[in-house]
């Protein structure tokens, strides 16, 4: 038996982040799920990778194709909005350009920034969307295991 959560989202929801991984290809798009069930607010961010590149190639050696950054004003504006509404950050989500949606090594340094064996938020799940010639072609769901101390893949349950 599974002994981590599955992860529910609103259909409406789910449509709105495919939508945005699609329109955003070919480069990474990201994103939050403020809220549970009827009250999911989605709210996109900026990817700001490619502008990272092309400043600084040497720091940031992946442009948007291959890798994500949010704006720091955008995600700190989601989190405070959150708190505001009384509002849990249900969902983290970002895509895989031309690439299968799993929950990558980088993936996971970008969810553990403060500490390596800690998520960052550990009631957040992470979904992934993999985009393929620009179409939507999967979704998988991970949410932090604190026994393994690892994200794990779960079911995505869309109502």
């Amino acid at each position: 038996m599974n002994r981590v959560r599955p992860v529910i989202i609103q259909e409406d929801t789910f449509k709105r982040m495919v939508d945005h991984a699609e329109r955003s290809y070919p480069y990474e798009c990201c994103g939050v799920v403020l809220g549970i069930g009827p009250e999911e607010q989605l709210r996109p961010i900026r990817n700001i990778q490619n502008e990272k590149h092309a400043e600084s190639p040497e720091e940031f050696p992946r442009d948007a194709r291959t890798a994500y950054l949010m704006h720091p004003a955008d995600f700190r504006a989601a989190l405070e909005e959150a708190a505001t509404r009384k509002l849990p950050l249900s969902v983290i989500y970002h895509s895989h350009p031309d690439h299968d949606a799993y929950f990558s090594p980088t993936d996971r340094a970008a969810a553990c920034l403060f500490d390596p064996n800690e998520a960052d938020y550990p009631d957040t799940a992470q979904i992934v969307i993999s985009v393929k010639s620009g179409r939507f072609a999967d979704a998988a769901a991970f949410v932090w295991d604190p026994i393994v101390k690892d994200f794990v893949r779960t079911e995505l349950i869309r109502r």
